[in-house]
């Protein structure tokens, strides 16, 4: 609690909370909606179906988070939105492996399965310019998100 004895304000601070700002702010980066923590996924129980969408440094942290994408109730995917989650993390796999000729065909077809798929142009984008810039050879496939 803050204040005083007449007026008390309560608020929430530390790095899960800093966290959360940063993934909150992080998904007009990748067009989505609820982008949440690993830590998170792993509280749900597993009642969501799910999407790995990248490996980030967030400002005011020195070590790198896995995020995902909340897709939906487990089990109630269409068939056109399981395939882009499919050739999404088959793009992930390949950014990460600095396949880039294979990256940009995996979100091309996820973006086929589900046009205008923000995360699959986010990545799309990224895997364009780091093959014409590639990063330094201890890269480890996280992106730092500086806001």
């Amino acid at each position: 609690s803050i204040g005083s004895d007449v007026m008390m304000s309560y608020t929430v601070m530390g790095d899960v909370v800093n966290l959360a700002s940063r993934l909150e702010g992080a998904n007009k980066l990748y067009g989505t909606r609820n982008l949440v923590s690993e830590k998170t996924i792993a509280a749900t129980d597993a009642v969501f179906e799910v999407r790995e969408i990248d490996r980030v440094i967030v400002a005011g942290h020195t070590h790198s988070e896995v995020i995902f994408e909340i897709l939906g109730s487990k089990g109630k995917l269409t068939p056109p939105k399981l395939s882009s989650r499919d050739r999404y993390l088959e793009g992930l796999a390949a950014y990460r492996e600095r396949r880039w000729d294979d990256a940009v065909r995996a979100f091309n077809a996820s973006l086929e399965a589900t046009p205008g798929d923000g995360p699959s142009l986010a990545l799309l984008n990224r895997v364009v310019s780091l093959k014409a810039n590639p990063p330094s050879q201890d890269w480890d496939g996280s992106w730092h998100i500086e806001k």
